[in-house]
């Protein structure tokens, strides 16, 4: 049975909570903003693999494909958008019970905590939707099923990001492979 060393162990922690926190991210990405050297971040992302705590997602964009880590509890459905509310004034009447989603162009999924009549008019189509608060401070938003197979979320890769007190989701390329770990 193989030892590790403190230093192999100490990155595996420093890395699975940087992708905890800022899931999908490539290795270079990560590599720079831990200023960690490449082959550092490879081995560690490599051990995070075999020990099953990490996953990747090789995604597709404009003809290249990307390496995106996420930790493995990161696999959740592909219609669940879940939002940290400290980022949302969530507030009576908004973000209170329902959201407001909408479909506003072939990679872009607009949802507010009220109507908003400008996307309302350029959307394809749009819904009310239930909101749920979970345990750990976040919204939990359930993209309805059309809004799903339009968009074929289910294959694509995408990316949620607060503007203002609206929630912009971005799908961003194809999830062409999940690497979930070494064989």
């Amino acid at each position: 049975m193989k030892t590790r060393n403190k230093r192999g162990v100490d990155s595996e922690k420093v890395l699975l909570e940087f992708i905890r926190e800022y899931p999908g991210l490539s290795q270079y990405e990560i590599a720079r903003r831990l200023k960690w050297e490449m082959g550092h971040v490879d081995g560690t992302i490599r051990r995070l693999l075999a020990s099953k705590k990490a996953i990747i997602k090789v995604v597709e964009r404009n003809g290249r494909k990307l390496n995106l880590i996420y930790p493995r509890d990161e696999e959740k459905p592909v219609n669940v958008v879940e939002v940290p509310m400290n980022l949302l004034k969530v507030g009576n009447p908004l973000w209170d019970r329902e959201a407001f989603i909408y479909a506003l162009d072939s990679s872009t999924i607009g949802i507010s905590g009220h109507p908003i009549g400008d996307w309302k008019r350029v959307s394809c189509f749009s819904s009310q939707i239930p909101m749920r608060r979970g345990e750990d401070g976040k919204i939990l938003l359930t993209i309805p099923e059309r809004i799903v197979k339009f968009y074929n979320l289910e294959r694509k890769h995408f990316m949620v990001g607060i503007n203002g007190n609206n929630i912009l989701v971005s799908i961003s390329g194809d999830i062409v492979e999940t690497k979930k770990y070494p064989s």
